[in-house]
């Protein structure tokens, strides 16, 4: 498959459009009010919902379109953006007395050991897909970008996307330990960039997966 360019331009172009598109949402809540911007950005909010569906319709389109070998060869990363998608709905906290992931769910004697029995298998189970995600991918993903491959680089900046977000996400609880203090304003602002960023993520691997489709599945052909 040599013949095939892994370098389409239109695809880096629809990279930098969403990019862009991303960065107009962030300065259209600078603008438009903290009341705007707060009922925008709250959980389960317009942004959250929409950022959900993202991931939800990436991992239809994979299973959909990318056929058997996708299905077959590509089902973590199936799994894990339909789990991303899960959490952006806050399954991972509306079931549980504290939420999954965190530490109070196995301190707490309010919890049942049934509930911290089930935590843990869901953990591990998140864990082992997050090790073996990240032992398949990892690699490829690296060599890809340093060959400035589009699946590699739309990848890269949407992975990118997702960590800044988690960054962000509580950043004023975070440095108030240093003793940096956020002003009411400045948290609206923070959190509006981080569901934005979280919104700009599914997309971005939306988008990856039609580059990955078109250059190694041209014609419906597969890459081995």
């Amino acid at each position: 498959m040599s013949n095939i360019n892994p370098r389409p331009l239109r695809y880096f172009i629809q990279l930098i459009l969403l990019l862009v598109a991303m960065a107009a949402i962030i300065v259209y809540y600078l603008y438009a009010g903290d009341e705007t911007a707060q009922s925008a950005a709250h959980e389960g909010g317009p942004i959250d919902l929409s950022s959900a569906l993202g991931y939800f319709l990436c991992a239809a389109l994979m299973l959909w379109k990318g056929g058997n070998h996708v299905r077959e060869h590509h089902w973590p990363l199936i799994v894990g953006v339909t789990l991303l998608g899960l959490r952006e709905l806050d399954m991972d906290k509306r079931y549980s007395t504290f939420g999954l992931f965190k530490s109070q769910t196995f301190r707490s004697p309010d919890v049942s050991w049934l509930e911290k029995g089930v935590s843990v298998l869901i953990v591990l189970a998140v864990a082992w897909l997050l090790v073996l995600t990240t032992k398949r991918y990892i690699k490829p993903l690296l060599l890809g970008a340093l060959r400035f491959e589009a699946v590699a680089i739309i990848a890269g900046v949407s992975c990118g996307m997702l960590f800044i977000a988690r960054l962000l996400d509580g950043i004023a609880r975070k440095l108030a330990v240093w003793n940096i203090s956020f002003s009411e304003h400045q948290e609206i602002l923070t959190t509006i960039a981080e569901e934005v960023l979280e919104l700009g993520a599914p997309l971005g691997f939306i988008l990856a997966f039609f580059a990955y489709y078109r250059i190694y599945h041209p014609r419906g052909r597969t890459q081995p």
